[in-house]
């Protein structure tokens, strides 16, 4: 992680370890988002050879001058907003990633306030045993009907397919998805995931 800086998951890039490139706008040729990141390692003890590697994340690349003890290193070369757009699995559910993150980034954060990275979904236990989520809802999102963000959330992912309209109906009826407001959990490398499975993450900063 890199401090001071201006995202939560915020962080250097090694590069004298890995190469990564994005494929841009011709990434859709081949099924590719954006900013998907490509990796090739440079590390000559690296056990296994990746040459323009997709590991189904992505991430925003820049360079900026921070001040901290890495940038003194040489490593001016920064990566945030981290995220996977695979399948996803939760509540006994699969469904498609970049389906969800459109509403997680787009539809909840344009309807209700908050940013890209301020809607989270965190897979839990219920009571009897059953697969629920917690939405998670950041506070700068502002004030929010719960019962509407589960509506908009629910309504929004079943466009795209049948199967993403039985996942929506499913978990309405079952009561699967409630609000819960607070900052989105990261992962131990500070990655901010859009689905975080149960045992999974780490608890929210308080700073």
């Amino acid at each position: 992680m890199c401090q001071p800086c201006y995202y939560p998951d915020e962080g250097h890039l090694l590069h004298d370890l890995v190469v990564v490139i994005q494929p841009g706008l011709d990434g859709s040729e081949f099924g590719l988002r954006l900013n998907t990141l490509l990796f090739s390692n440079l590390a000559p003890t690296a056990s296994f050879l990746l040459i323009n590697a997709s590991i189904g994340d992505e991430a925003v690349l820049a360079s900026r001058d921070c001040g901290c003890g890495f940038e003194g290193m040489g490593w001016t070369r920064h990566i945030h907003s981290i995220r996977s757009f695979e399948k996803l699995t939760a509540a006994g559910m699969t469904f498609v990633d970049s389906h969800v993150v459109r509403v997680l980034e787009e539809v909840l954060p344009g309807r209700f306030g908050g940013g890209p990275i301020s809607f989270q979904l965190v897979e839990e236990e219920a009571e009897n045993g059953r697969g629920a989520l917690s939405l998670v809802a950041h506070p700068d999102a502002g004030p929010l009907d719960e019962t509407e963000v589960i509506n908009t959330f629910l309504d929004a992912p079943g466009a795209p397919s049948t199967t993403d309209a039985l996942m929506s109906d499913l978990w309405r009826q079952g009561g699967v998805v409630r609000v819960e407001r607070r900052a989105p959990l990261t992962s131990q490398s500070g990655k901010i995931g859009h689905l975080v499975p149960a045992g999974h993450g780490r608890a929210p900063s308080t700073e």
